[in-house]
């Protein structure tokens, strides 16, 4: 009778201490697995594009504005990076008509001086990353992309140059892929009214007081063209219409919800 009371014993404590292990182990596994959801929602990569004077920057000032409000862990970078020492000063003599006028720099050339510059700057963004930062980026790919098929004719070289700009960023220099591309797509007679009038800020240091090449209308009409052709063609560029039903802008407060919206549809609340 003694040795079936202790066999029995013996079972219940080994069904205990198995028990124990599995839920040890199934809790670990529901940590780690609550931690890389936690941690992939964290690292987020956001990238806002536009037309020169498109109100880009204002949204981008007012989205950082409402994450410091929030005091969120963030980080934040313009494209181009114009004070990096290699590509960003090309970059810089390019924007400023110092290399040739717009039709005379080809576009393969100045497309690698652009993709050098983010290249450049990856580890950085990347480190961000890395550390769970919340990154905020004004300019991407996709003004690369945009700008300079902008410059060529033909639906066959216009495709040739789309597909190797974007090769060329991801896959040859590897640069992080954000998690949400937005468009702010504003009407063209608002950018029109922005870029006749004076453009100050610091972000135009590098134009030591010259008009950026960059900065016409009919070229800004062409680069409109090629960020709706981006977006039929790239699934990851979303487009945040900035224009009311009669074609007119949009106030800056409706556009900043509109922004918001998007990135909690995409990525969840910032």
């Amino acid at each position: 009778m003694l040795g079936v009371c202790l066999k029995r014993n013996t079972v219940i404590i080994y069904i205990f201490v198995t028990a124990k292990v599995i839920i040890k182990d199934f809790l670990t596994f529901v940590n780690n697995d609550f931690n890389q959801y936690f941690e992939l929602k964290t690292m987020s990569f956001i990238v806002i594009e536009g037309l020169d004077g498109s109100g880009k920057s204002t949204q981008v000032k007012r989205l950082c504005l409402y994450l410091k409000e929030k005091n969120a862990n963030f980080e934040y970078l313009h494209f181009p990076v114009t004070e990096e020492q290699n590509f960003g000063m090309l970059v810089s003599r390019f924007l400023r008509g110092e290399l040739g006028d717009i039709d005379s720099v080809d576009p393969w050339v100045v497309a690698m001086l652009f993709a050098g510059n983010r290249w450049a700057l990856a580890n950085k963004i990347r480190n961000w990353l890395e550390d769970r930062t919340l990154v905020i980026v004004d300019r991407y790919v996709y003004s690369n992309i945009a700008y300079q098929v902008a410059k060529i004719k033909g639906n066959d070289y216009k495709q040739k140059l789309r597909n190797w700009i974007y090769s060329l960023e991801y896959e040859t220099f590897k640069i992080p892929k954000p998690d949400i591309n937005i468009w702010l797509d504003a009407p063209i007679t608002f950018v029109e009214t922005q870029l006749t009038s004076k453009r100050s800020g610091d972000d135009r240091v590098y134009l030591q007081g010259v008009d950026d090449i960059h900065e016409t209308i009919p070229f800004q009409k062409l680069v409109y063209n090629e960020y709706e052709a981006c977006c039929t063609e790239f699934s990851d560029l979303i487009r945040v219409k900035c224009h009311d039903i009669n074609g007119n802008m949009e106030d800056e407060n409706t556009i900043f919800r509109k922004l918001l919206d998007t990135i909690t549809n995409k990525i969840g609340t910032i």
